[in-house]
């Protein structure tokens, strides 16, 4: 049987996604929900949680190249991968989720839309999906929490090397952890050498000119962890670094912009640039935790992150917003502190409250090109003139307190309910635009936020349980989206920049019968204000009003005790209306996803060999609107992605072997078809039929 579960803010749903943890019935009370905020059980359940732990994780890597991937292709309410460096068009329940690596906020206000892509597999041990709006972390969570928990060290002394073959390409990791005088340890890196994949039809996949991809990458991970328990109390730290370079000679060819809607992109080699798509990611965490008394626990966090990362060029010359050949890259910091206390109030009352700190800093200049060089070299070299402000450094400070209460009100009903209220002080420094040099003087804002949630979940039975649940969740707008293309006038506190504030209502039911488990819930999400959407390179601003509603449905069917089966569907509709229309209209592509089904057949071939096939089919669903195409607004057809996975533990090791797209498919994934810059050099089928192979070798 597979069971989800979840407790975050109040939403009280349960979907069963086809990557949760399989169990049988006598063993519901030992899964939980680790994360802290949410810690909680089978029977405690107040909202919808996908878990996904390392052993599923290793089978699913093997066919997949990083943990975005992983989730796009099995988490219900999630939008299907994309072939690029980035989670653009990745929602979830059609809106924005925050991605934390052991509690450590990967989102930035200036949104580069990477949160996904800071960390390697191999540092990866579980993952928890929360689904739906919430806001017991802070900003970000209109579409729910993805919370990463990397690796930690263990008691006994324990080293592990690891190779993998993958299309030509590999990847060299070493670990080694233990105890030292009542200290455990981990230490692991990693090498990943990345090469070009090609399409069904055996062609090379052309680089994505938009997002970026990792084709011809070098990345490197790091990772150590140290922790130390006595007298009821725990301090941990830890230093995880990512790094990613890319250095490839091919560029998508130019030569196909203007052929028919959709013909697929081509390479082209003799690309000369020096710097090139690049994340660097650096996270130093401490972690505290105190047992105060029987009835209370205090844990605390103090982390600092160092980020930046860079993009494919830009030719923005015929825009007067931008008038450069320029490529864009973030620099970032951020300081933050949390402290949550959990008190049992009696036996059926728990309280969890604390406070929040953030001190984040970003900017974004653009390295400018030489134009004409450029032109003549029919678009491949880029020669330097130097770096130039685009986005300015950008102060957010915010301080927040929630409280949280969960009750048992008979054996039947369960209540939870909460309230978060924020502050966040944001300001930036006098700069000139970088299209038409207008001078823009400094300015600060103050913004604020209070948010509620509120469920009940009612046991029928021992079998069936039905649930209704109201969250709040908030967002705060991507203020470098708007600067970057001010006015002289610009002052921070226009009404243009005011939080997203979300409503969701979410009913569902789960049950049992026999070998099967069900679920099913319908969500609404509804907000008066959507992101900032800049059009026409920024020559307007609007927010629009935003109405989401979908359905998730999963059920799960333990055949015999060494064969399972696993699906999924969800489906989501979206409108929106903007400042002064009449009428709503249907949300774009990268707003709103297709419909997606997934299944797994899981097979234990034997105590020490497992088998999984995975299909994934993404729906097909006509954005347009009167028949015309523009940003996110294409007719996309369905497609269909098989993959096997299958691992063998040896005596001294585990051997993993992966097949992705096994039928050799050829298609366009969903944002490849929703063209993310406009034409076909963005239009790249998905990967052909890819083998891979690890060897993982236990010392």
């Amino acid at each position: 049987m597979i069971y989800q579960k979840s407790l975050l803010c109040i939403s009280i749903s349960l979907l069963l996604a086809s990557a949760s943890e399989r169990i049988y019935a006598d063993d519901i009370e030992h899964i939980e929900i680790r994360a802290e905020r949410m810690a909680s059980d089978l029977n405690s359940i107040a909202r919808n949680v996908s878990v996904i732990d390392e052993e599923m994780l290793n089978t699913q890597f093997s066919s997949a190249q990083n943990i975005a991937e992983v989730l796009a292709k099995t988490v219900p309410g999630m939008a299907p991968p994309t072939p690029a460096l980035t989670n653009f068009g990745t929602t979830l329940r059609g809106r924005n989720a925050l991605v934390l690596i052991d509690g450590v906020p990967m989102n930035t206000n200036r949104n580069i839309s990477r949160d996904l892509h800071n960390l390697h597999p191999s540092q990866v041990e579980r993952v928890e999906i929360f689904r739906g709006g919430n806001a017991l972390y802070g900003s970000g969570a209109t579409g729910g929490v993805i919370y990463i928990y990397t690796k930690s060290g263990q008691e006994e002394t324990a080293a592990t090397s690891s190779v993998e073959l993958k299309n030509g390409a590999f990847m060299l990791s070493q670990s080694l952890s233990g105890q030292v005088n009542d200290w455990l340890y981990r230490v692991a890196g990693s090498y990943e050498r990345v090469d070009s994949f090609s399409d069904a039809e055996g062609d090379r996949l052309a680089v994505e000119p938009s997002q970026g991809d990792t084709f011809d990458s070098d990345i490197y991970s790091f990772d150590i962890k140290v922790s130390k328990s006595w007298d009821q109390q725990q301090l941990s730290m830890s230093l995880l670094s990512y790094v990613l370079e890319q250095d490839t000679d091919f560029a998508s060819d130019p030569s196909i912009k203007n052929l028919p809607y959709i013909n697929k992109a081509q390479s082209i080699k003799g690309l000369q640039l020096d710097k090139q798509n690049q994340i660097n990611n650096l996270v130093f965490n401490i972690g505290y935790q105190n047992q105060l008394t029987e009835q209370h626990a205090l844990t605390a966090n103090l982390y600092y992150r160092d980020y930046d990362a860079r993009f494919a060029p830009f030719d923005g010359r015929p825009f007067a917003t931008w008038n450069h050949l320029a490529q864009t890259y973030l620099e970032s910091s951020n300081f933050g502190a949390k402290l949550t206390v959990n008190s049992q109030l009696n036996d059926t009352i728990e309280l969890d409250w604390g406070v929040d700190l953030q001190d984040e800093r970003s900017e974004m200049p653009v390295t400018t090109y030489d134009g004409e060089v450029y032109d003549n070299s029919g678009f491949l070299v880029f020669k330097e003139t130097g770096d130039k402000a685009f986005v300015p450094e950008i102060s957010h400070q915010t301080s927040a307190a929630f409280f949280q209460v969960r009750a048992e009100l008979t054996s039947e009903f369960g209540l939870e309910g909460g309230v978060r209220t924020e502050r966040i002080d944001a300001s930036f420094d006098s700069f000139n635009t970088l299209g038409k040099n207008i001078a823009i003087s400094g300015s600060s804002y103050e913004y604020d936020s209070t948010v509620y949630n509120l469920g009940v979940t009612y046991d029928i039975n021992d079998s069936h349980t039905v649930y209704a649940a109201f969250n709040e969740g908030y967002e705060l707008p991507d203020i470098g989206l708007q600067i970057r293309y001010a006015s002289s006038q610009f002052d921070l506190s226009q009404s243009s920049l005011k939080p997203i504030e979300s409503y969701d209502r979410e009913i569902g039911w789960r049950g049992e019968i026999g070998a099967f488990d069900f679920s099913a819930a319908y969500f609404i999400s509804e907000s008066d204000l959507g992101r900032v959407k800049s059009e026409g390179m920024g020559l307007s601003v609007s927010r629009n009003e935003v109405e989401i509603d979908g359905v998730e449905l999963t059920s799960a069917w333990d055949i015999n005790q060494d064969l399972s089966a696993e699906f999924s569907y969800s489906k989501i509709n979206g409108d929106e209306k903007a400042q002064n229309a009449d009428a709503f209209q249907q949300m774009n592509g990268f707003s709103v996803p297709p419909s997606k089904l997934t299944a797994q057949l899981n097979y234990d071939i034997s105590s020490e060999w497992r088998a999984n096939l995975t299909l994934m089919r993404s729906g097909e669903k006509d954005y347009r609107i009167n028949a015309k195409n523009a940003f996110g607004r294409r007719e996309v057809t369905s497609y269909t992605i098989v993959d096997f996975n299958s691992q063998l533990e040896l005596e001294q090791g585990v051997l993993t072997f992966g097949i992705e797209n096994v039928f050799n498919k050829q298609y366009f994934p969903v944002y490849s078809q929703l063209q993310r810059n406009g034409n076909n050099t963005s239009s790249i089928p998905g990967r052909g039929r890819t083998f891979s192979m690890k060897y993982t070798y236990n010392w």
